[in-house]
């Protein structure tokens, strides 16, 4: 048996102390520090590479050479075009489409009131005309093959009548005039407290407030699209729609001189007697 100096003995002397160190595991044990310790170094300096190898290479790494380019703007109505050579013909003219097949027509004019003695009886087209060709103003031989659904601008008036059923400018809505609508009477807050009725459900839970209404006053003094803006509830909201609504005629309101519409928004107050 090997004898230890515990003077001098390391922890895996002691560990392995009557035991067969020649296995392996004494080796191992005894080069582990050294191992650990070249780890961490390795370790620490690859972080070190890593977070400091880019900043080094900003450094020392060759700067490179700017080149200026020396750009001269250029006027593209000053580049002269081509010359053209005489002796190149020019091309050839794209080729047309080819007119659709003209379309048969049978003469068909719509009725016209007239005296009885300028009115020529003519019988109107049979319907075994109409398969293969249209009614028109004049009876016309066209192709027999044409279809007489798909007709050619030939065939289509020259579009100059006038308009049928147009729709009418819409009247403009303004907001600021010269002259503003005047109420009925003059005096709005007057026709507010005779005809407003305080709703029932709103008295019993005490609400008061004011609701905001928006309406237009047309050209001819009528109360028109009337909206609410914001409202506080409880029957209030629809009483001053309806009270707005039952409005007589107002004064319109002008503008350069003549009536427009303008567009009104005005609080309506609620408020209970104490």
């Amino acid at each position: 048996m090997e004898k230890i100096n515990y003077k001098d003995a390391s922890l895996n002397d002691l560990i392995f102390e009557g035991r067969n160190k020649q296995y392996g595991a004494y080796d191992l044990r005894k080069i582990y520090d050294d191992y650990v310790l070249r780890a961490v170094m390795f370790a620490v300096l690859g972080f070190a590479l890593c977070v400091g190898g880019p900043f080094v290479w900003d450094k020392i790494k060759p700067e490179e050479e700017i080149v200026e380019a020396d750009i001269t703007p250029v006027d593209p109505k000053m580049i002269e075009p081509p010359p053209i050579d005489p002796k190149t013909p020019p091309p050839p003219p794209l080729p047309s489409a080819p007119p659709p097949p003209q379309v048969s027509t049978v003469r068909f004019v719509p009725p016209e009131v007239a005296p009885d003695e300028e009115v020529i009886e003519e019988d109107p087209p049979k319907q075994e005309e109409l398969v293969k060709a249209v009614a028109g103003t004049e009876t016309v031989q066209g192709d027999p093959n044409a279809d007489p659904n798909e007709l050619s601008m030939d065939n289509v008036g020259s579009g100059t009548g006038d308009v049928i059923g147009a729709a009418p400018e819409p009247e403009p809505e303004f907001t600021f005039v010269e002259q503003d609508p005047q109420p009925p009477g003059g005096d709005l807050q007057s026709y507010f407290a005779k005809n407003i009725k305080y709703p029932q459900k709103a008295i019993n839970q005490d609400v008061e407030g004011k609701v905001f209404v928006t309406f237009v006053i047309t050209s001819s003094g009528e109360v028109d699209d009337v909206k609410l803006l914001k409202g506080i509830g409880y029957g209030c909201d629809e009483e001053a729609i309806r009270v707005v609504k039952a409005m007589p005629k107002w004064t319109p309101g002008k503008n350069g001189g003549r009536e427009v519409k303008v567009r009104m928004n005005i609080p309506i107050v609620f408020k209970l007697a104490r």
